[in-house]
């Protein structure tokens, strides 16, 4: 199953209901699997707007009846089933963290402040500093898997009966293709070269700027389970 999460920095002690500016990436539990959760946020007079998007490349659909405090916020939105999403979320130690609810169904949520703050705007689209490739927000949309390969397990790793996730940084180019393929969380057991192999095979929708294909960042997960 792919997750992506994107490039997590942990900003250190709470902020004031403005300081919700910004572009905020972690995790929601649905089904017991982790999904990555993007929050693209506003503040201003107090009031705080934008929009969330699941997966990678997953529509933002825009946050409605948003309540914020000093070290809390609230707000609702419909997913893509167009069923609303209540979420109540609590900000500790620079995570904001807490419950999203839907249809009779709780799901946790956490969520750190990957860039903005500080009462700004969302910023404009950054360049990873050694590539030059697009990170997803500001104008710039994510890309969208459309075919996947699963991974081989390798037979030292099957007998040991061994799980996990290998943590992938890729850069997905305007021809859909990931490249530029590097291991940040390693599994060992020859795993992570089954996971590179697999990624390479696999083809996106590839994310845009303007309207046009440009090679974006992203942080891909890929599971091994027996």
């Amino acid at each position: 199953m792919l997750r992506s999460i994107l490039f997590l920095a942990v900003l250190a002690g709470q902020l004031v209901a403005a300081d919700f500016a910004g572009r905020w990436a972690g995790t929601i539990e649905t089904g017991g699997a982790l999904l990555p959760i993007h929050f693209f946020l506003n503040a201003q007079g107090g009031k705080v707007s934008g929009s969330v998007s699941t997966g990678v490349g997953g529509r933002p659909v825009a946050i409605e009846d948003a309540d914020s405090s000093d070290a809390g916020l609230s707000f609702r939105v419909q997913d893509n089933a167009s069923r609303v999403m209540q979420f109540r979320l609590t900000l500790t130690n620079g995570v904001l963290a807490g419950d999203a609810s839907v249809g009779g169904q709780t799901s946790k949520v956490a969520v750190v402040l990957v860039s903005g703050g500080m009462g700004g705007s969302v910023p404009a689209p950054s360049m990873t500093p050694a590539s030059g490739a697009y990170r997803v927000g500001g104008g710039v949309s994510g890309p969208v898997l459309l075919r996947k390969v699963e991974p081989d397990y390798t037979e030292e790793a099957r007998k040991a009966k061994y799980q996990g996730t290998v943590l992938l940084y890729a850069e997905i180019g305007p021809d859909g293709r990931a490249t530029n393929i590097k291991v940040q969380r390693s599994l060992g057991l020859g795993l992570d070269e089954k996971a590179i192999e697999a990624v390479k095979q696999w083809q996106f929708k590839p994310g845009e700027k303007d309207g046009k294909p440009v090679t974006v960042a992203a942080t891909i997960e890929v599971n091994f389970r027996l």
